[in-house]
């Protein structure tokens, strides 16, 4: 409900932009955590009632949900809906109903407060976790209890319409209550918890709603009908806006549209440079159900499929070759002769806990990750190949080996995949023969070994999210550090040209994926660095295709010349947006 404050000062929230862009408007606070369950001590010869109320409860949620999940894929597609299997499962599994039981029989209490003590305690037993994904799980387990607790106290749970375009702010977006939501009056998201790897962050990306997360203690200091902005691009938000605040952003945001708008004209045009230079702009996807937005984007195939979240979405089950085969193929003949990377799977520390496989690590972030994870799994590695080199058989297909630090390891992957072929040939089930190997650059060993690596693989691909990180020993989902991650420090531009040149002594193609190939002007130093090769979120390709289509290889050669020669990331930003500003005006208008 909206208040009225005396004063309204302007406060400015860093947070983790998952989905770029700006919005602009009035904030509406959802309260998604915390439902309030009563306690009721009951005398013995009630317990049995109460039971039958919690299997009831279970049954009527599980029905709440199944009905939430197929309007989920009516209106957003099949692949979303796997959103809520995991709550449908919960639902389902006799450990949790008996652990609610165990609390109802031994403290003698009412369903709701049984719900509430079992939660409680397996929310404590995560509590521990320090992993990323595991610890946003939590919130299914929340989510759950709550849904729990409103069908046993009579709470309705009926869907949450917004009547006006909203940015919507909270602690934490649970899973069902963003499924519940009328997404189609959603301008922008902003909330407390939540990582990149959250479902409220797929979500945001998917349908290109601007979003900043991880932004601590914001919500509790929002009212409904506060003004707000949402700044995804610059991981920001804004509370209450002066007046030339709002004015500033307005002109972006009139800007930014425009420039959507001229850019959705250039989608279907070739990638061509004035000086007649071809580039090659293609998609990074992670769920099957993007793959409309490559035609409407004009993306030339798809160049990262981060085949891991298909893993994701399933644990803990691990997914059959069949079913990741079925996945494969559908991308390899959605996108004919264009084709799709798949990146093998890329768990680590950032996306689940590997030590619940192998051990606990004492530093998991420089433990089991990308392809030392695989090469130690060998019979999840394997299951991947051979779904991989089955679904090559229907179209244009490669395989992306990620976070590789040394040779042996691309040695190690292809006598793998020999067997594999060799295991299918024998089986005689049908198979590519042969699919190009690629190998992610995103250390800075391999940056330093990049020779050698060129010799190894049929192309190169760039990981700029992780190479920056990586190299600077930046997190950029650390709050306290991430205005460190600078793109455009001369650490990341120096590794770039070592690997491009190394990819021209060795006749090896390289690519660059990741979200500094979306980046205006980054895009102009990659081109000048000598890349033809992007990868890049769909919404961002029209743009970056207007880009390429309003310079000069000549000129941006000229430009990244000069940045060579500087020494801070401020002052190569500041060169390069006083140079386009007057080249590419139309891309640069605030550039002066």
């Amino acid at each position: 409900m909206s208040t009225s404050r005396p004063e309204q000062i302007e406060q400015r929230v860093q947070g983790l932009g998952v989905s770029v862009g700006i919005a602009i408007g009035t904030a509406v606070r959802m309260d998604a955590h915390g439902r309030q369950a009563l306690f009721v001590r009951i005398l013995p010869n009630r317990i049995p009632h109460e039971i039958k109320r919690l299997h009831r409860a279970v049954q009527v949620a599980r029905h709440h949900l199944e009905r939430i999940k197929q309007r989920m894929q009516r209106e957003f597609g099949v692949s979303h809906g796997y959103i809520l299997d995991p709550h449908i499962l919960m639902l389902e599994d006799p450990l949790l109903v008996k652990s609610i039981e165990e609390q109802i029989n031994e403290n003698q209490v009412n369903a709701e407060w049984g719900v509430k003590l079992a939660v409680s305690k397996w929310l404590s037993a995560y509590e521990s976790i320090q992993d990323e994904y595991l610890r946003e799980r939590t919130s299914d387990i929340e989510d759950v209890a709550n849904r729990l607790i409103d069908v046993l106290s009579g709470r309705r749970t009926s869907n949450l319409h917004l009547t006006q375009p909203s940015v919507v702010v909270a602690e934490d977006l649970l899973p069902t209550v963003l499924a519940e939501l009328d997404l189609t009056n959603v301008l922008g998201i902003a909330t407390d918890a939540g990582g990149w790897t959250s479902h409220t962050a797929i979500i945001a990306r998917s349908l290109g709603v601007p979003s900043v997360l991880g932004l601590g203690s914001f919500a509790a200091q929002v009212h409904t009908g506060d003004p707000i902005i949402v700044d995804g691009t610059h991981d920001c938000v804004i509370l209450n806006p002066t007046d030339a605040t709002h004015r500033h952003y307005q002109n972006r945001l009139d800007q930014d549209e425009r420039q959507k708008r001229d850019a959705l004209e250039h989608a279907g045009l070739p990638a061509v440079t004035l000086d007649s230079e071809t580039c090659v702009l293609r998609a990074n996807l992670e769920l099957v159900s993007e793959l409309p937005s490559l035609q409407k984007s004009g993306a030339h195939g798809i160049g990262l499929f981060r085949s891991e979240f298909i893993f994701l979405n399933e644990l803990p089950r691990l997914i059959s070759e069949e079913e990741q085969f079925q996945v494969y193929r559908q991308l390899v003949e959605s996108t004919g002769p264009e084709g799709v990377v798949i990146r093998t799977i890329d768990l680590g520390s950032d996306k689940i806990k590997a030590s619940d496989l192998f051990g606990d690590e004492r530093n998991p972030a420089l433990g089991l990750q990308g392809i030392r994870f695989t090469l130690k799994s060998q019979d999840i590695f394997r299951d991947q190949l051979r779904a991989i080199y089955r679904a090559g058989a229907f179209g244009r297909l490669s395989v992306m080996l990620p976070k590789v630090s040394c040779v042996s390891e691309v040695r190690a992957a292809r006598q793998l995949i020999a067997q594999v072929k060799a295991e299918l040939e024998q089986a005689r089930i049908p198979h590519a023969a042969h699919l190009p190997v690629g190998v992610m650059v995103e250390i800075p060993s391999a940056v330093m070994i990049i020779d050698l690596l060129a010799r190894e693989a049929d192309f190169l691909s760039i990981g700029s999210n992780d190479l920056i990180q990586h190299t600077l020993a930046v997190d950029r989902a650390n709050p306290q550090v991430a205005h460190l991650y600078e793109p455009l420090h001369p650490a990341v531009i120096r590794s770039l040209k070592q690997v491009v040149d190394a990819g021209k002594v060795a006749g090896t193609l390289v690519q660059i994926c990741g979200e500094m190939a979306a980046n205006p002007t980054c895009a102009v130093v990659l081109l000048g660095l000598g890349l033809r090769n992007f990868s890049m979120s769909p919404s961002a390709i029209p743009n970056i295709k207007r880009l390429v289509r309003s310079v000069r290889i000549s000129e941006v050669e000229r430009l990244v010349t000069r940045v060579m020669e500087l020494d801070t990331p401020r002052a190569i930003e500041l060169f390069l947006e006083g140079e386009l500003s007057k080249s590419v005006p139309h891309f640069f208008p605030n550039s002066h």
